[in-house]
């Protein structure tokens, strides 16, 4: 009888440690790499992104927001706008490029940016009017 426990604490301690060990594997990374937001922009340079990122960044009407995407894997949605409006933008499936988004209210604009197994890079400059 006694063995029997020992034999059965035994298992029991292999099949605990067999699932600790195992339980890191196959793990999902949902960021590696890099983001600065600052009054002149948000930018990220990723190895994964497989999450939502943003910032808030404030603009003056006649601003422009530069806008650059280029990713080698995955795809990103991404949007910008004022809080309780719609958004001035908004793309999913994000193809590699640059374009510049006019800026016609003065405000506080959130820029979200969301990377479904995505790597690449992504920024949203400000070019103050008159620039």
């Amino acid at each position: 009888m006694k063995m029997t426990f020992l034999k059965r604490f035994a298992i029991l301690s292999l099949l605990v440690s067999l699932s600790v060990m195992l339980s890191g594997c196959g793990s999902t990374s949902v960021f590696d790499g890099s983001r600065s937001a600052n009054e002149g922009g948000f930018q990220m340079d990723y190895a994964v992104l497989n999450r939502e990122e943003s910032a808030d960044l404030y603009l003056e009407e006649g601003d422009q927001l530069e806008i650059r995407f280029a990713h080698s894997a995955g795809s990103i949605d991404a949007s910008v706008g004022q809080e309780g409006k719609e958004p001035l933008y908004r793309g999913t499936d994000q193809k590699n490029g640059e374009f510049s988004l006019p800026i016609s209210e003065a405000g506080t604009y959130h820029i979200s940016v969301t990377g479904h197994q995505a790597k690449g890079s992504v920024s949203f400059t400000r070019v103050p009017a008159g620039e």
